[in-house]
């Protein structure tokens, strides 16, 4: 049997390919995962005057807390504001890429106010520290970027 090729034939293909190619591009954006900064932002959102000045009175201390990394350990630099204090908080390590790779850790440093995590907890990428602490009654959080490049 043959089939004549004309105008109908011509556009039945054409409609044809185009049904198909939109069922592709639906299948894999259905495949995609689509990770959250938050799950519950909206409550974040609301407290954001908070954080904001949160911020502001970690950025007023005598030193920014910085991060560094050797062969084994991630090496987080406090302030010596700290020192000597009762801090009570967390840190958050965050990667944007993968929420699986994100984990808590304490704020707990030595008397060279230095903290060490072993970079076995990491991946190789970007992740952002996100430090909240209270100290003297008061609430502060600072927020750092830093790359794993194990």
């Amino acid at each position: 049997m043959k089939i004549k090729f004309n105008w109908g034939t011509g556009i039945f293909i054409f409609i044809a390919l185009f049904l198909l190619a939109n069922a592709v591009v639906i299948y894999f954006s259905f495949q995609q995962k689509n990770d959250l900064v938050a799950e519950e932002y909206y409550p974040q959102g609301l407290e954001y005057q908070k954080q904001i000045d949160r911020f502001a009175k970690a950025n007023a201390l005598s030193s920014q807390i910085s991060i560094s990394e050797n062969q084994q350990e991630l090496l987080i630099t406090y302030p010596k504001d700290m020192k000597g204090k009762d801090v009570k908080g967390e840190v958050v390590f965050f990667r944007p890429s993968d929420e699986n790779a994100d984990f808590h850790d304490s704020i707990r440093f030595d008397t060279s106010m230095i903290q060490r995590v072993p970079v076995e907890k990491f991946i190789k990428g970007k992740y952002v520290a996100k430090f909240f602490w209270k100290m003297d009654g008061k609430e502060y959080a600072n927020e750092n970027t830093f790359r794993v490049n194990k």
